[in-house]
């Protein structure tokens, strides 16, 4: 969204040549000739509108951390990273028409969307939590972590090339491309994945096996069924309240630049379209 909204949104360049305001680092702002590859946007949103747009994902997220875990241990983190990636990858596919309606129904929908892509990491832990062995664990929420970045080093790029050159206007097809991919792999999400290793029916036994001994050996629980949540001692824990309050800090400083970057680098530094796609996904190459 934080592309996206940088192909959707107008840039009203008459007021600020009226007040004289100057950006592109000090630059004056210089009316070009424009091409067929320049991309004008279709809203006139104003700063607050878009802040407001891009921060509504980051309120239904911030809804959905515990609960995710709940209901992964209750149901299956099977189950609630499916519901959760098939319905935001709907309400993806929904977004144009939401923003050519309203821009807060728009940003309505990013809020769902938050609340839903806020329970995954979580449920994912809670597999993993059975699915891990101790001595592969570390490395397997690794990768996983390093999914989402490399996701973010594929989009960008095309999200920069479907903005120019997509169809219905180029932006919308950001958002039905990604959304019928999120649908697409639901189903391949249903077929290859169990919420635990005894229920899988395309592992050997002698796998299965290997993976619930050295799960229960190592935390002494079955893999069967989830122990009780301790959570007063989790809210009483020294080391749980500054893991909070260190990823609270990181977080603070990755997710500003995550939604602010897109705007920077076209707004201020004057890049083209597919050269804010290829710097923002840049970033995600190193991280």
């Amino acid at each position: 969204m934080s592309f996206a909204i940088v192909c959707m949104a107008i840039e009203n360049k008459t007021t600020e040549l009226e007040v004289g305001a100057v950006n592109k680092c000090g630059k004056e702002i210089v009316v070009a000739d424009t091409t067929s590859d320049t991309v004008t946007g279709e809203f006139e949103w104003s700063k607050t509108v878009q802040g407001h747009i891009l921060g509504a994902f980051f309120w239904g997220y911030l809804g959905s951390q515990v609960l995710g875990g709940y209901l992964a241990s209750r149901f299956g983190g099977k189950r609630v990273i499916l519901t959760c990636i098939l319905g935001s990858s709907l309400l993806t596919l929904a977004s144009p028409v939401a923003a050519r309606t309203n821009a807060y129904i728009l940003a309505g929908l990013r809020v769902a969307i938050g609340f839903l892509q806020g329970a995954t990491f979580p449920a994912m832990h809670t597999m993993w939590s059975v699915w891990g062995p101790p001595l592969e664990l570390s490395v397997l929420t690794g990768v996983t972590y390093a999914g989402a970045q490399i996701g973010n080093v594929f989009v960008l790029p095309l999200s920069g090339f479907l903005c120019q050159y997509g169809f219905d206007g180029g932006w919308p097809s950001i958002f039905y491309i990604l959304g019928l991919i999120g649908v697409l792999w639901c189903g391949l999400w249903m077929y290859m994945v169990s919420d635990r290793p005894i229920n899988h029916p395309r592992i050997s036994e002698a796998e299965k096996q290997y993976i619930t001994k050295a799960v229960e050996e190592s935390t002494g629980k079955h893999t069967g069924k989830p122990p009780a949540t301790p959570w007063g001692s989790i809210l009483k824990s020294r080391a749980v309240w500054a893991c909070w309050f260190g990823h609270f800090a990181g977080d603070w400083g990755a997710y500003t630049m995550l939604v602010s970057l897109p705007s920077f680098l076209k707004d201020v530094l004057g890049l083209d379209l597919s050269s804010v796609s290829c710097a923002f996904g840049f970033g995600f190459v190193i991280s």
